[in-house]
């Protein structure tokens, strides 16, 4: 019953009921008790201005004649009348004679018939019994009025709270589906009421609440794969560094037990000529490998590089120059297809260390008398660059780690820092380069698609 109660349209029903029966209710009971009054007052007026009609017609009457005048008059008016002579006492208005009925209070008006000299006065009296008819009839039909009102009350707060409050409450549900972050509702009260004006602020605010919460989700898978990257990259640090950690153990090692050995010249390292010269080749290639190590951790720093207009088809040009007389003088065929004037975005040394890892690579881990084709060539609106050895293979196990920091496959172990590659794809993932590392029939290629930069957006 409570919980009935607490609805807002029973709560409008009610307050409505209850109005509406105190109203009519009200104005009921002011028509009983005030009805019958104004029904004498306005009874009593016209009796007097038929009195004053009736007097003056008296004054041109004959005294003999003036029977029926008094009998339509009273028939006409329900009045009591009395009439006095000249000497104040009562006398019967049809025969003229004395009376002994009292005297009624009442208006007096004195008159004279046109025949004969006394004067008479006349008094007349409403009578009361008709606004007592008329205040017994409200009384009786109280009942039916009151059932009436009763039953015309209901359906009108009824139907008003309905309308009233209808809207109201559907609003209401959909604030609190709103609530419920479910915003697949809107209010369909197009009005022009303050409740229309409601519904469109209602609708706006699902919008807006909407695109909000919209926009926070959006940012918040956005940080939480930027978290999930950093985390990554934290890794892969850590791990990069552990193991420049452990490559530079070995060389050090080495060229620190060489000229400890040469300084007390045991054994083999009396020949000091021999391992000044192997530990200066250890200490050029360590160098190297700083470099390569300096580079990583500039690039992984420093998250926006240089970004310029770099002709692709000149660096490639340049490396491929560079690298023909080395693979000449392995007894590899080194061939090249580059289309001129291709541009792209980049930074050009970063660009050119990436693409000469790749030939490095190529050149050096091929066998003998085979065959590098380099190729360079504009398809589907990018550019894209193939390196092919002939007749090489990788292991499967192999090439999915290819691009790993300190990965070498077993065969070319002995080759290298092992960063080579892994600079490579850092620089080219730097500007949204794809590239991939796979065998083919006609044996390992690499592949690398570079957007292209028009020379008139330069």
């Amino acid at each position: 019953m409570n919980k009935l109660m607490n609805k807002l349209t029973i709560k409008t029903f009610l307050l409505l009921l209850l109005l509406s029966l105190t109203i009519l209710l009200s104005a009921y009971g002011c028509i009983w008790i005030f009805l019958p009054y104004a029904d004498q007052k306005l009874a009593q007026h016209n009796l007097d201005q038929q009195t004053e009609q009736f007097v003056s017609r008296l004054w041109v009457t004959q005294k003999s004649s003036s029977e029926p005048l008094f009998i339509n008059f009273i028939r006409q008016t329900g009045a009591d009348v009395s009439l006095l002579d000249d000497s104040g006492d009562a006398v019967s208005p049809f025969t003229f004679e004395k009376t002994d009925t009292k005297t009624i209070p009442g208006n007096r008006y004195p008159f004279r018939f046109i025949d004969s000299d006394e004067e008479y006065v006349l008094i007349t009296h409403y009578n009361p019994l008709r606004s007592d008819e008329i205040a017994d009839a409200v009384r009786k039909s109280i009942p039916f009025v009151a059932l009436l009102v009763v039953l015309l009350s209901s359906v009108s707060a009824f139907a008003f709270s309905r309308y009233t409050t209808k809207p109201i409450i559907r609003i209401s549900k959909i604030a609190d589906r709103i609530a419920n972050l479910d915003f697949s509702w809107y209010c369909p009260d197009l009005r022009d009421d303050e409740i229309g004006v409601l519904s469109q602020s209602i609708n706006e605010l699902s919008d807006k609440l909407h695109k909000a919460l919209d926009e926070i989700r959006r940012r918040n898978d956005f940080l939480e794969d930027e978290i999930l990257l950093e985390k990554e990259r934290e890794r892969r640090r850590m791990l990069f560094f552990s193991s420049v950690s452990h490559e530079l153990k070995t060389p050090i090692a080495i060229v620190i037990g060489q000229l400890e050995g040469m300084q007390a010249q045991i054994g083999v390292y009396k020949d000091r000529e021999k391992y000044l010269a192997r530990s200066t080749e250890i200490l050029q290639s360590l160098n190297i490998f700083i470099k390569e190590v300096l580079l990583v951790s500039h690039m992984d720093m420093n998250t926006e590089l240089a970004v310029t207009a770099v002709n692709l088809s000149e660096i490639v040009e340049s490396l491929a120059a560079d690298y023909m007389d080395y693979a000449e003088a392995l007894s590899i065929e080194f061939s090249k297809e580059i289309e001129p004037a291709i541009l792209t975005c980049g930074d050009e040394m970063l660009l050119k260390k990436a693409i000469g890892n790749v030939f490095g690579n190529a050149v050096t881990h091929s066998p003998e008398h085979i065959r590098v084709l380099i190729k360079l060539s504009l398809m589907d609106n990018r550019a894209t660059l193939t390196v092919v050895n002939t007749d090489a293979h990788i292991d499967e196990k192999d090439l999915p780690h290819l691009f790993e920091a300190f990965y070498r496959a077993d065969k070319f172990a002995r080759y290298g820092s092992g960063l080579g590659l892994y600079i490579t794809q850092m620089i080219l993932e730097n500007y949204q380069v794809t590239h991939s590392i796979q065998n083919t029939e006609n044996g390992v290629k690499f592949t690398a698609v570079f957007p292209l930069l028009h020379k008139n957006s330069i």
